[in-house]
């Protein structure tokens, strides 16, 4: 019996052991996921910060054309209104000839 015991205490040592190595193991797995984990993290933010900046020139972007397209109808209007004028002044020219 005294050999059986020995024999139980031998197997728990190595139990003992392999779970000390394996959570030795885990725990340098755990150090570089935690690792990942903050590059990744990291990431996220810049992406987060690069999309902010890229939503703001968009926004600008769309204000420039919009007001792009705003002075070209101010000058398409002006140049529809100095025709009107000229055609209105014939007319009035083409009247006055006539009497």
């Amino acid at each position: 019996m005294n050999q059986e015991l020995k024999d139980t205490i031998i197997r728990l040592e190595t139990r003992v052991r392999q779970l000390i190595m394996q959570q030795a193991q885990l725990q340098e797995e755990l150090g570089k996921l935690r690792h990942q984990l903050d590059k990744k993290d990291e990431e996220i933010l810049n992406l987060q910060i690069q999309n902010e900046e890229l939503s703001q020139q968009y926004s600008r972007l769309k204000m420039a054309k919009y007001i792009d397209m705003a002075d070209n109808d101010v000058k398409d209007m002006r140049g529809r209104i100095r025709t009107m004028v000229r055609d209105i002044d014939r007319c009035i020219s083409m009247l006055k000839v006539t009497q």
